[in-house]
């Protein structure tokens, strides 16, 4: 092999090298967010899935006690402990809960979970799905009325993927 097919080589070589390192890149971004968004929408169809069969309302907070955090939380009726700045705390709201019969400590609340570092936007509402399996908007701590749909935005390197929850209680994954 002469020296000018050894550098023609290198020189192809390299220029692949360039074209596959931001391709794969972008490849992988693209996976990272939606594995992150899939959790969160898993997330969500749990919060649905168990207030209905524990017949109580559960929330789902994001950013909860931190950015990229979320935890679903059974809401007790009790006004102190489903309003409690604390609520994500789980060495104060432990996961499993106590199975004590006081209405003020919750039972059925998740683990706190958190979406990957890489994840650079997580914004959505606070949503209560109700035991027949609606949704409303949590305001200040107060459930209303959810017009329309309630969005759930994911975002990486700048593309987004979105979820959205009608008050019917349908979350759909958009791309």
């Amino acid at each position: 092999m002469s020296l000018i097919e050894v550098m023609m080589t290198t020189l192809v070589m390299t220029i692949m090298y360039a074209i596959a390192v931001p391709a794969g890149k972008a490849a992988l971004d693209s996976l990272e967010l939606g594995t992150a968004t899939r959790e969160v929408e898993r997330e969500l169809q749990t919060a649905r899935l168990r207030a209905v069969s524990a017949n109580r309302p559960m929330r789902l907070k994001l950013n909860c006690p931190n950015d990229g955090e979320y935890r679903l939380v059974e809401v007790t009726g009790v006004v102190a402990t489903d309003n409690a700045e604390s609520r994500c705390d789980e060495t104060l709201y432990g996961y499993p809960g106590p199975n004590d019969n006081d209405p003020a400590t919750p039972e059925h609340d998740g683990p706190l979970r958190r979406v990957s570092s890489e994840i650079d936007t997580f914004t959505g509402p606070e949503l209560e799905f109700s035991p027949d399996g609606t949704t409303r908007l949590v305001v200040n701590g107060v459930p209303q009325t959810l017009n329309g749909v309630a969005t759930v935005q994911l975002g990486r390197e700048g593309a987004i993927e979105e979820i959205t929850v009608n008050a019917l209680g349908r979350i759909s994954l958009d791309r």
